[in-house]
């Protein structure tokens, strides 16, 4: 039904753009004032693909209309008259129009779309909160509880291992009912001037046991004399950490874990590169929503609060797939002025 209404859209333009070309072909050059109002009508077309299609679609009409139309200028070329003059200014204000009238339509299609976007995760935030809020209290109720009546039991008693697995599960829960409050609770950031690399560096000795006990290495690349970074240090950490420990979890025992920092035009990088089976073309497009995940037991959350906080600190969070294998996420912060 969506690509049928996009035919028709296409249509309509299409039928436009021959209707005011038939309207020049047919009428008299002799005719100035009725070729002037015609070549103006070419802007309804124009304005209707912007609107309907974007910046693709003005520019697609510019080309045509260019293209169509300039046979007919040609055919009548009077040796660079005024009225030539005139019509080749029309030209340039013409495709002038179309670039700028594109490049609005695209910017506030993005800022619709960053406004629905941050309107659905607030929904969905204080959904996650209401119901992370409800399951706390009976989480640590159940797991409280186990664990006075494991304790109170023999230690060859084979229901104690049982419980052992019960308390497990709700360490578990409460870990995931914990990320649900993290990422629908609104953030309070406490910000100073810091450098990334020592931030990266802690973030590496805190992360070196489970690395060394997944059996894969940590290295570091980090460039010197880095600009400080207006951020905060907990939920920095917070982030590097994720990253780290995604990582982590996705490479094979054996490989290597990159960590490194730049320092480009656009502020301060920060690279975390794994070895892992990378992720897959169908994904892509929701590693940062919220509740989706490739791993077993996993919440889907970690990716969606780095991105939440990296967000807070006027930052962007990507990745991309390495040459070799593995993925790479990189966090890009804006440095201190000096």
């Amino acid at each position: 039904m969506r690509y049928r209404g996009t035919q028709i859209k296409a249509a309509i333009i299409v039928l436009m753009i021959a209707a005011i070309l038939c309207l020049h072909y047919l009428t008299l050059p002799e005719k100035a004032y009725h070729h002037a109002v015609y070549r103006t009508l070419f802007y309804l077309p124009l304005i209707l693909a912007s609107f309907w299609f974007g910046l693709t679609g003005a520019l697609s009409v510019c080309g045509a209309v260019l293209m169509t139309f300039s046979p007919y200028v040609l055919t009548h070329w009077e040796g660079f008259s005024v009225g030539d003059f005139d019509t080749i200014l029309e030209g340039l204000l013409f495709i002038a129009s179309t670039t700028i009238l594109g490049l609005l339509v695209e910017r506030e299609k993005k800022a619709d779309k960053a406004r629905l976007e941050a309107e659905r995760l607030a929904c969905i935030g204080r959904a996650v909160s209401e119901v992370a809020h409800d399951m706390k209290t009976p989480l640590m109720a159940i797991g409280g509880f186990t664990s006075q009546v494991a304790k109170a039991m023999e230690a060859d008693n084979p229901n104690r291992k049982k419980l052992g697995i019960v308390i497990q599960e709700t360490t578990r829960m409460e870990s995931m009912v914990k990320e649900m409050l993290e990422f629908g609770r609104p953030l309070e950031l406490h910000l100073s001037d810091r450098s990334l690399n020592e931030i990266a560096l802690d973030c590496m000795e805190v992360s070196k046991p489970v690395a060394k006990e997944a059996g894969v290495d940590l290295e570091s690349h980090l460039a010197p004399s880095l600009p400080l970074v207006t951020l905060d240090v907990s939920r920095m950490k917070q982030v590097i950490l994720n990253l780290m420990m995604n990582a982590i979890q996705a490479s094979p025992a054996g490989e290597k874990i990159m960590v490194g920092t730049t320092h480009e035009k656009q502020g301060v990088l920060l690279s975390v590169s794994d070895c892992g089976c990378g992720i897959v073309e169908k994904d892509r497009e929701a590693v940062f929503q919220p509740f989706f995940s490739t791993k077993k037991g996993g919440t889907g959350l970690g990716l969606p609060i780095v991105k939440k906080i990296v967000e807070a600190h006027g930052g962007d969070v990507s990745f991309h797939p390495n040459p070799r294998k593995g993925v790479t996420f990189t966090v890009q912060l804006p440095h201190v002025k000096p």
